[in-house]
């Protein structure tokens, strides 16, 4: 059951978690970004290819980030998905940054996953990543608040990691209904190569039929695991090799996977090239 808020604070999380973030960047104030991140949490940031897993490691990001006075905003809804669940929240699409100091704007897609300390939301994964080569744009507006189940399936560590293990098994019998099978009906796919954020199953096909040619393989390098009631996130660093090339590329994840009643399915997959090395 949930931690005694149940639905009363969910309704926050969309309007407000993103402002709150966005307004501590546009005070300058390192202390005051990291303070929107939890004790325990990972930011995989757009131009750094090190993850953040401290306090001091986030400032470090952010003292250099907010040099040119940088203002978020969210695209449109049709770029966005939400899903809530009991004590956690993930806010998924993508997002503008203009630079007040240089004029400059950027484009850029993010995962936010959030976890309700017993006081406050606080950010526990942000993996935000540059636009790959353009695609045409989504066509249609989608964004889904998933409530929470009544009940909390037990998972371990170990069970949640397995899930990459399925997925990647499916990836190798070079079958995208297979691939595509994983990701629930409300489900968001920010491929590593691709621009335009896939919601449908047709969409996730088409990207994975490109994808799948060469024969992926994949690895985890490094790995955070969070699990929540019915929810759970996987983040971090993953190499896959190409069979059919013999290429390999590294790339940085974010999974989270929602409890269906019935199986772990992926409510959000955020994957992004590792920017060049600082």
């Amino acid at each position: 059951m949930c931690g005694g808020h149940r639905g009363g604070y969910c309704g926050f999380v969309r309007p407000l978690l993103f402002d709150r973030w966005n307004s501590s960047l546009q005070t300058g104030d390192v202390h005051k970004v990291s303070a929107n991140y939890a004790p325990k949490s990972v930011l995989l940031p757009t131009v750094s290819s090190k993850p953040r897993l401290t306090a001091y490691d986030k400032e470090d990001y952010f003292h250099h980030f907010l040099e040119n006075q940088p203002v978020g905003h969210i695209d449109s809804q049709d770029t966005r998905e939400i899903e809530i669940d009991c004590n956690s929240a993930i806010d998924t699409g993508l997002y503008t940054f203009t630079f007040k100091k240089t004029g400059a704007a950027v484009k850029a897609r993010y995962t936010f996953t959030y976890k309700w300390d017993g006081k406050q939301w606080l950010i526990t994964t942000h993996h935000s990543s540059a636009l790959p080569t353009v695609d045409a744009p989504p066509t249609h507006v989608h964004q889904a608040v998933a409530q929470h189940a009544e009940e909390c399936v037990e998972a371990s560590e170990e069970q949640i990691a397995a899930l990459f293990d399925r997925w990647n098994g499916d990836l190798q019998t070079g079958d995208v209904h297979k691939v595509a099978a994983h990701y629930a009906p409300t489900s968001l796919l920010l491929p590593t190569v691709s621009s335009r954020p896939r919601f449908t199953a047709v969409d996730k096909e088409d990207y994975f039929h490109h994808f799948l040619e060469n024969h992926p393989v994949g690895s985890i390098d490094s790995r955070e695991i969070e699990i929540d009631c019915n929810t759970a996130i996987d983040t971090g660093l993953y190499t896959f090799r190409f069979q059919k090339t013999g290429a390999s590329v590294k790339a940085r994840y974010t999974f989270t996977y929602k409890w269906d009643g019935k199986q772990w399915l992926i409510t959000s997959h955020h994957s992004s090239a590792v920017p060049p090395k600082e």
